[in-house]
């Protein structure tokens, strides 16, 4: 009978000292709740670009092509990002358009008729990329690029001309973008690039193919800003 209270006694204690112990190690390991605080989270936003911010980025880029027949002619402010059209100096025709984004200052080909229409400055079908405008540095839209020439005949001379081109586009903007008119027209090798106008104001942009006369409305650049004319 002594043996066992003995034992009972014994695997109490032990019982008890681990409780204690256990206890001991929760209080010292694991950190009770408190109230603090909160600390500011730094903003990684980057800070929005200016006109004359994606005007400057527009001319060093054509300037690192090293062909002094292309020259920055206009910047728009749109309010998904900057567009920059480029024009060849000895024969006045739209060479190719731009895009910079309005926070990183990242360039790139202007998505729709320029990837898709221009005859002679467009997308290579080989690698998906402009290799006459890539400049080596990543800039624009990679690197290796082969310039795509045959994409059809580089001519501004094309089967749709400017005013059958005007006439189509009206009619278009007359069912889609009531109160609207078309402005300054550009012509492109491939294509016609129109300013769409409300009242005397910029409302926007659209193009025309120069063979087919397929119409597309630029709706990606978002909302018309402002715009800055470069002699």
């Amino acid at each position: 009978m002594d043996t066992t209270k003995t034992m009972l006694i014994v695997i109490v204690a032990v019982i008890a000292v681990a409780l204690v112990t256990a206890t001991a190690f929760v209080f010292i390991f694991i950190p009770t709740s408190r109230t603090t605080n909160p600390q500011p989270t730094p903003s990684t936003s980057p800070t929005t670009l200016t006109i004359n911010d994606a005007a400057t980025i527009a001319q060093n880029y054509v300037t690192q092509l090293g062909n002094s027949n292309l020259s920055v002619k206009e910047v728009d402010e749109y309010s998904t990002c900057f567009y920059a059209q480029v024009v060849e100096r000895n024969t006045g025709a739209g060479a190719f358009e731009l895009t910079i984004n309005n926070k990183t200052g990242t360039v790139a080909t202007e998505q729709g008729a320029m990837m898709q229409w221009n005859t002679k400055y467009g997308i290579s079908s080989s690698t998906g990329m402009m290799g006459y405008l890539t400049t080596g540095s990543g800039g624009m839209m990679g690197t290796g690029g082969t310039m795509n020439w045959l994409r059809g005949t580089p001519t501004t001379m094309m089967t749709v001309a400017m005013a059958q081109a005007k006439t189509t586009a009206q009619q278009y903007l007359n069912s889609n973008y009531s109160g609207t008119t078309i402005g300054q027209t550009t012509t492109f090798y491939g294509y016609y690039m129109m300013q769409v106008l409300k009242e005397t104001n910029v409302y926007g942009m659209m193009t025309i193919n120069g063979q087919t006369g397929q119409v597309l409305y630029c709706s990606w650049l978002g909302t018309f800003m402002q715009r800055m004319v470069i002699d």
